[in-house]
């Protein structure tokens, strides 16, 4: 089998736009998140906290000059007093069910999606945010929910950019543009 070949960003893209979104997605690495929840196999909810699971769950693949960059999230583990099972904690305000990457990965897949092909999506994601999610991942992550994506976009020198991500990585309150978009079409860099 073969490995993923070789990513270039796209010129066009400020490469201060792509290093903003990697510094943001690198704050999330090595967060440790799961929140106490049930124990599946019992019900109860009387539970003692038992460790981190050894692999890290993957919030977002990089891609840098160097190859690529995992960020990953330790998830906590919990033990059930009552029946002894160990278990993830709730993971549902990070990842949707079945999905390999991050709510924000996922709904950025399904904004390009809706305009794009797959394979355009791939590697406008990877020229675009520097972010590698391969074609079969957004065929699956587009035909897996039944409601529309997100469709709300600022421009981000001609690109259409999600909102939602934007508002995921700098904060909730984007009405105005975010300080990295450039109106005139002569960019500075």
């Amino acid at each position: 089998m073969q490995g993923p070949a070789e990513k270039r960003l796209d010129p066009t893209v400020s490469p201060l736009f792509v290093d903003a979104v990697h510094d943001r997605l690198r704050a999330y690495d090595g967060r440790r998140v799961g929140d106490r929840r049930p124990c599946p196999g019992c019900g109860s909810r009387a539970l003692r906290k038992n460790g981190y699971q050894r692999a890290r769950k993957t919030f977002a693949r990089l891609v840098t000059e160097d190859g690529f960059e995992e960020v990953g999230l330790e998830v906590q583990l919990y033990e059930c007093k009552g029946c002894g099972q160990s278990f993830q904690g709730d993971l549902s305000s990070w990842f949707y069910p079945r999905c390999e990457y991050a709510r924000p990965i996922v709904e950025l897949c399904r904004f390009h999606a809706a305009d794009h092909t797959y394979s355009e999506c791939e590697r406008l994601l990877e020229r675009r945010y520097g972010l590698q999610v391969d074609r079969d991942t957004v065929e699956r992550y587009d035909g897996r929910f039944t409601e529309p994506p997100d469709s709300r976009a600022v421009a981000v020198g001609e690109r259409r950019v999600s909102l939602a991500f934007l508002a995921f990585l700098f904060g909730e309150d984007l009405d105005d543009d975010p300080p990295f978009v450039i109106r005139s079409p002569t960019a500075l860099w």
